[in-house]
């Protein structure tokens, strides 16, 4: 199946696009797309910014990462166990602080 990764901000340096058209196999999820992008796309567990480092990926939990599959995050989902479908979109972001 194919799907779509589309990441934000720093995480497009990180990733080296703008948007990731991936062929994954069928059944696959969250999980698997995230060892994906970090075995063959380099995504690091953490990563230094302008602003420090940002742990995206602790104890394979995303911590600094927000990840929406359809536009639904994953944590009112099953997590890293939501399961992606054809044509499924991933969208990838630092969390966002302001005041």
């Amino acid at each position: 199946m194919q799907v779509s990764v589309k990441p934000y901000l720093f995480l497009k340096t990180a990733l080296g696009s703008k948007e990731l058209i991936l062929e994954l196999p069928d059944r696959s999820a969250v999980s698997d797309l995230l060892e994906i992008l970090r075995n063959q796309y380099g995504l690091q567990d953490l990563i230094a910014t302008e602003y420090g480092n940002i742990i995206l990926i602790e104890n394979d939990q995303p911590t600094g990462l927000v990840i929406l599959v359809d536009g639904r995050n994953i944590k009112q989902l099953q997590g890293l166990n939501t399961l992606l479908t054809e044509g499924s979109l991933i969208t990838l972001f630092p969390p966002a602080a302001g005041g």
